[in-house]
């Protein structure tokens, strides 16, 4: 008996530590704020301040971490990290939009998330190769 207990355990802990130790973190979300001549509204300093903020719910909104790039864009950071559909404003003295982003698990062996779709409202947008061109006009 003793020995059938200790088989099924160690039988147990090898499908246990089958599974690989990995995270899929999401891609990156990257906007470039361009009017509607093609320029960019950072690099002309025509942008001034900006925000992002998340949708907490009942009118509350968090603000959401950004990081410009040297070439001009903004990384939104922390986005996409959850399964299903979440609420973003973003805030310019230009424009006010809003963003959802549609997230899921990845169907790989790690752990992590994949953003599924952004869809933008009362903007044009489109997707370019690794960022998103966002006319503020």
């Amino acid at each position: 008996m003793l020995k059938k207990v200790m088989l099924l355990l160690c039988f147990f802990l090898f499908f246990i530590s089958c599974k690989k130790d990995c995270y899929t973190a999401p891609e990156k979300v990257v906007f470039e704020f361009v009017n509607s001549s093609g320029e960019n509204l950072i690099e002309n300093n025509q942008l001034g301040s900006f925000a992002i903020q998340e949708d907490a719910g009942n009118g509350n909104y968090t603000g959401i971490p950004l990081t410009k790039t040297a070439d001009y864009k903004v990384i939104v950071e922390k986005i996409g990290s959850y399964n299903g559909t979440k609420h973003y404003q973003f805030a310019s003295g230009i424009k006010l939009f809003d963003f959802s982003v549609r997230s899921s698990s990845v169907t790989t062996d790690c752990d992590g998330f994949q953003i599924d779709e952004i869809h933008f409202e009362n903007v044009t947008a489109t997707k370019e190769n690794g960022y998103y061109k966002i006319v503020l006009d």
